[in-house]
């Protein structure tokens, strides 16, 4: 019988690995916050370790439409997101600046909010850091539950409102976080909510 962590290994399978961070540099930058609501005092600004990436698939990169996400780190998928919009919109190219002196730096800085800090915390465990994250559009994600089955299949009554649909995978893998699958989703990890 198949453990419920093993389903979601089925899926991240058959996502489209996108992006991998392979290390962080020892170069701080700080994110544009001024314009936000709570501009300079936004915990979002940083200062944030550069990460060293590659984007694996531009086109799913850029692709428009609802999709769920998963993020690894060594043999754990630790954080599971999604889009209604795309990829991109989660995992941004942000402008950088320099933490002291607020000056735009050269080039664009990737990052997640949520993940992030947790990564900036592994690569510190771990100088051989990496990340990859994956992606799975919702029309593809609803062929792998219906192919996985039962329990997972009858989530695919949401399929007709992408949006909704993946968000209702979310939530079902996030019911079932641990050590090993989602532990760096601590906003939405109450099991009691699932």
């Amino acid at each position: 019988m198949k453990q419920d962590i093993d389903y979601v290994f089925s899926i991240f399978e058959a996502s489209t690995p996108v992006l991998q961070i392979h290390e962080l540099t020892d170069t701080y930058w700080k994110r544009n916050t001024a314009n936000g609501r709570k501009g300079n005092k936004d915990s979002r600004i940083g200062p944030w370790r550069e990460g060293k990436y590659s984007v694996l698939n531009q086109a799913a990169w850029d692709e428009r439409g609802a999709c769920l996400y998963m993020v690894q780190e060594g043999s754990n998928i630790r954080y599971i997101g999604k889009s209604k919009t795309r990829l991109k919109d989660r995992w941004r190219l942000s402008p950088a600046l320099d933490p002291k002196t607020m000056e735009r730096m050269p080039g664009r800085q990737v990052f997640h909010n949520q993940c992030w800090p947790y990564i900036e915390q592994s690569a510190t465990q771990n100088p051989n850091l990496e990340i990859e994250v994956r992606s799975i559009r919702a029309h593809k994600l609803k062929d792998v539950l219906i192919a996985l089955g039962e329990p997972l299949s009858e989530l695919t009554d949401f399929a007709d409102d992408e949006g909704n649909f993946v968000a209702a995978v979310e939530r079902w893998i996030l019911g079932r976080s641990s050590n090993e699958l989602a532990n760096w989703n601590t906003a939405l990890t109450n099991k009691e909510d699932y």
